[in-house]
């Protein structure tokens, strides 16, 4: 393909053989044309060659997941799950934003014990899976367009202000992350384990920058994968439930009963087998030229363990294209281990790699989605939304997924019917406790200002509590939200999707930032409006719920992102 090698592996069996077996030669990455000195940066470790930069860091990854796991992640994944159960409650249309806060917020937590880099976070990071993905940037297929020069690529520029904006960010975390250990207040986060210990800071901002991108990027698309499932397969949603409902009493999921709830553990691992959330895989290279039962693959060859195709494979997954839990939970399939109070777990799955390229991030990606599936099935009965004008269940595509590296449902239309008031109210009484959690962090917070990141604007995933702002969405005591204008001075306290910022009414998509400061800015004038985080500018806007709507996509769009943002 276009002069290089490369080679499609549909068979978990080969790739073991190949990438785990014979790692010594299948474990560096091939070069990225939009991205040419990912193998050498040492900025991506996933992305990283087999260098000695890429084992060291790839050491600190290992050691500071394990540290947090034994920490049990410090309780984040919980308290966000909790947040994210009750902005589904209140606004279920808006799943895609509330889904991408949760997954941002609980890695940003990790990274660097506070949520509120999550909205930044989440655009750079969107900017990055634009440049590494064959449909994000022509350079990566045409490969000879790298060798254009930066100042007539419109790749280039938008990939340096992109990576502009993100250093200041790492920068802006790590030094937060500095002040509140200094001041003997700092949360538990990958970053203050590394000062604790004296370690390498400057290295750890990549790496826990790198762990906090991956998180960011891949673990809400299991989620939304889980919801279409269900969509089509009500009766594993009433089992899981029915588990859930007579193992809990009544109780929400929590990571401790894991061991209790298999079929949850099932309908995680099922999710991720039935819609990988990397159908094609992250590829590896091959240093040296090698044979492979009869079959000649050169050094420098691109190998891609298919893992669409690996699910597919019937004789280990009978039945593949069926969405069945019951295959890890039932002896007749060969995908059944005992004992039930451990299996089926993520460990080994082939979705999270092979050999030394393994993902690092398991107990990240496991606990979070055990919590929100766990907490999805029992707080709600999803279901496909019914046609008001026909009665009928309305279209929910099977398999209409984005075109990245990383893919994920595009949006349709589903019902989150509440199972019961009491179940409501417990939400509503989880929720307030992490809300009060957060206001002390930014009452904590209050006084530090993270690096100015351009001349305007502001972000933040509440927008009610923004200086400067210009909309808000008030709640009544029936959960109903009402747009007004607002003054700077004016407060409430809903979550509310969207960033809201000044000195933009109209895009300008067809132009490329060419400084960090324009990176997604859009246009030059002064009016304001609310652009909300799942790619478009609520224009003709009105509030849902506590959601404030208007046109919306189901991708978070890179050039949607302010100029700059700012804590107050």
């Amino acid at each position: 393909m276009f002069g290089t090698v490369h080679v499609w592996i549909s068979s978990e069996q080969v790739a073991h053989d190949l990438l785990a077996k014979r790692a010594t030669i299948y474990s560096d990455r091939p070069t990225i044309p939009n991205l040419p000195d990912n193998r050498t940066s040492g900025e991506y470790l996933a992305l990283l060659g087999r260098t000695e930069t890429w084992k060291r860091q790839r050491r600190l990854c290992s050691h500071l997941m394990h540290t947090s796991a034994l920490s049990s992640l410090h309780g984040y994944p919980s308290l966000e799950r909790d947040r994210f159960l009750h902005q589904m409650a209140a606004d279920p249309p808006s799943y895609l934003e509330w889904v991408e806060q949760f997954t941002s917020r609980t890695v940003s937590r990790l990274a660097w014990g506070t949520p509120h880099p999550a909205q930044v976070l989440r655009h750079t990071t969107f900017g990055l899976l634009e440049t590494i993905s064959p449909s994000g940037a022509l350079p990566n297929i045409l490969s000879f367009l790298r060798h254009v020069p930066a100042w007539a690529s419109p790749w280039k520029k938008k990939e340096g202000a992109r990576k502009a904006l993100e250093e200041r960010l790492f920068r802006a975390n790590v030094g937060f992350v500095e002040e509140r250990v200094g001041r003997g207040e700092a949360g538990g986060s990958f970053i203050r384990t590394v000062m604790e210990e004296g370690g390498d800071v400057d290295e750890a901002r990549r790496v826990v920058g790198l762990m906090a991108i991956a998180g960011a990027l891949t673990i809400g698309s299991p989620i939304q994968s889980y919801l279409l499932a269900v969509c089509h397969y009500p009766e594993w949603q009433r089992k899981l439930q029915d588990e859930i409902d007579g193992v809990l009493g009544g109780g929400c999921p929590q990571w401790e009963d894991r061991e209790r709830l298999p079929t949850l553990r099932a309908v995680v691992k099922e999710v991720i087998r039935w819609r990988p959330p990397v159908p094609t895989g992250i590829p590896h290279a091959v240093e040296k030229d090698d044979v492979y039962n009869g079959y000649f693959i050169p050094a420098g060859a691109t190998i891609h363990a298919l893992e669409w195709g690996i699910t597919r494979d019937e004789t280990m997954y009978p039945d593949p294209e069926a969405f069945n839990p019951g295959r890890w939970l039932d002896s007749a399939y060969p995908t059944y281990r005992e004992p039930l109070t451990q299996y089926p777990n993520l460990a080994g799955f082939s979705q999270f790699g092979f050999g030394r390229r393994t993902c690092q991030g398991i107990p990240i990606v496991e606990q979070d989605l055990f919590l929100a599936m766990g907490g999805l099935a029992w707080a709600f009965d999803i279901c496909k939304k019914r046609d008001p004008a026909t009665g009928r269940d309305m279209f929910v595509h099977w398999n209409d997924y984005t075109p990245l590296l990383i893919a994920k449902p595009t949006k349709f239309p589903f019902d989150a019917h509440p199972r019961s008031d009491d179940k409501m109210a417990r939400v509503r009484e989880r929720y307030e406790v992490a809300r009060a959690l957060e206001e002390r962090e930014r009452e904590e917070a209050e006084g530090y200002e993270f690096a100015d990141l351009g001349p305007e604007g502001v972000v933040d995933d509440d927008v009610s509590r923004q200086s400067g702002g210009v909309f808000q969405v008030e709640e009544d005591k029936g959960g109903v939200g009402e747009a007004k204008q607002f003054d700077a001075e004016e407060e409430s306290d809903p979550d509310v999707p969207g960033l809201l910022y000044r000195g933009s009414s109209a895009s300008s998509e067809g132009s490329w930032p060419e400084t960090e400061w324009e990176y997604g800015r859009w246009g030059s004038g002064s009016a304001p409006c609310v652009v909300s985080l799942d790619g478009g500018v609520a224009g003709e806007w009105k509030a849902d719920g506590l959601g404030v709507k208007g046109k919306h996509e189901p991708e978070v769009r890179v050039l949607d992102i302010p100029g700059s943002w700012r804590w107050d």
